[in-house]
C-alpha cells in the first residue's frame, strides 16, 4: 500500500468526509467516526492504515474550507466523533472560538456530561441548516456522496432487507449451525441453567423474528447471530437488531416491566470501534468458534 502524508489527507479528505455527513444527515444518523472515515479515505486514496488521530486534520480542513465562504455555518466537524458520539480536541478549539468559552480550548478536561449536551445543541443547527448542499457543491461539486463505497454485509441470514423472515434469500448453512448451536448450549454463551434451551426462530409482535430466544419465566435474552460469513457491517446491523428486538420485547410486556437483555454472537473478533458502540448500547458480542471447527 502507498504511503501518505497528513498535507494529502488534508487536501483529498475533506471532499469524502463532507459526502459522508451529507450521508449521515439524510440518515438521521448522530455521527460519523473516525474510524469510518479513515477506512473509507484508505480505499479512496489507496493508501496503507490512517489512524483516527489523523483524520482531525480532515476534520478542521474541512470546516476551515466551509467557513471561509459560510462564517456563519454551524460547525458539522463536531459530527466527527469517537464512537462514544465525542469529537475530539480539534472540534473543542472551534467550539472556544464561535461560542467564546475559553475553557473549551482545554477539550479534554471538559466533563462528558457537558461535551455531550454541547454536541447535541450544536448537532440541532447542523441538522436545522439549510446550505448544506450548496456548500458541498461550492467546494467539491455535487456528486460526493456517490463515490462513497456502498455498504453491503455478507451475512445470508434468509431475512429480507426489512429483517423479516421471509423474502430474503435462503438462508446459508453457516448461519443455521450456529443458530442451532446456541439455542443448545446456553451455558456456553454465558446463562445460567434456569433458561434452558433457546427458541430459534421466535416471533415479536412487531412481526420481527429472532435468532434464539431464551426466557427463564421472568427474564428474557434475545440472541442475534452473524456467523463465519458475517463482515463488520453485518455486525453493525446486528448490534442495532439486538436494540430493536430488546425494545420491542419490552414494549410487549408492558406496563409489566421484565428484563431483557441482548446478546450477539459470532464468529470474528468484533473491531474497538463496534465494541465501544455495542458497550454503549448494552449490547453484549461473543466471539465463539463453531463452523470454523467444522
Amino acid at each position: 500500500m502507498a504511503t501518505y502524508t497528513l498535507k494529502q489527507l488534508s487536501r483529498d479528505g475533506p471532499q469524502y468526509a463532507m459526502a459522508m455527513l451529507l450521508q449521515c444527515l439524510n440518515a438521521g444518523e448522530p455521527f460519523v467516526t473516525y474510524g469510518a472515515i479513515g477506512d473509507e479515505l484508505q480505499h479512496q486514496l489507496k493508501v496503507g492504515k490512517i489512524f483516527p488521530t489523523q483524520i482531525g486534520y480532515v476534520a478542521g480542513s474541512l470546516m476551515d474550507r466551509i467557513l471561509e465562504i459560510e462564517p456563519d455555518a454551524p460547525l458539522i466537524n463536531v459530527l466527527i466523533t469517537r464512537p462514544d458520539g465525542i469529537p475530539g480536541v480539534g472540534a473543542g478549539e472551534y467550539l472556544a472560538y464561535r461560542y467564546r468559552e475559553r475553557r473549551y480550548r482545554n477539550w479534554k478536561n471538559v466533563p462528558t456530561k457537558e461535551k455531550l449536551e454541547v454536541v447535541a445543541r450544536e448537532r440541532e443547527k447542523i441538522f436545522n441548516y439549510r446550505k448544506w448542499g450548496t456548500i458541498n457543491e461550492k467546494l467539491f461539486g455535487n456528486n460526493g456522496e456517490s463515490k462513497l463505497r456502498v455498504k453491503k454485509g455478507s451475512e445470508v441470514d434468509g431475512r429480507s432487507k426489512n429483517g423479516m423472515s421471509h423474502g430474503g434469500p435462503a438462508e446459508s448453512d453457516e448461519h443455521k449451525k450456529l443458530k442451532a448451536w446456541v439455542a443448545s448450549n446456553p451455558s456456553k454463551v454465558g446463562l445460567a441453567k434456569s433458561f434452558g434451551k433457546g427458541t430459534p426462530e421466535a416471533p415479536l409482535l412487531s412481526g420481527d423474528t429472532i435468532d434464539v430466544l431464551f426466557s427463564d419465566g421472568n427474564d428474557y435474552v434475545v440472541v442475534e447471530v452473524k456467523s463465519c460469513r458475517s463482515n463488520d457491517d453485518d455486525l453493525r446491523r446486528g448490534i442495532y437488531q439486538c436494540v430493536k428486538y430488546r425494545t420491542v420485547k419490552e414494549a410487549e410486556h408492558a406496563p409489566n416491566k421484565v428484563n431483557v437483555r441482548a446478546l450477539l454472537i459470532g464468529e470474528r473478533k468484533m473491531n474497538a470501534e463496534l465494541m465501544t458502540r455495542a458497550r454503549l448500547l448494552k449490547v453484549k458480542y461473543l466471539c465463539v468458534a463453531v463452523n470454523t471447527n467444522g
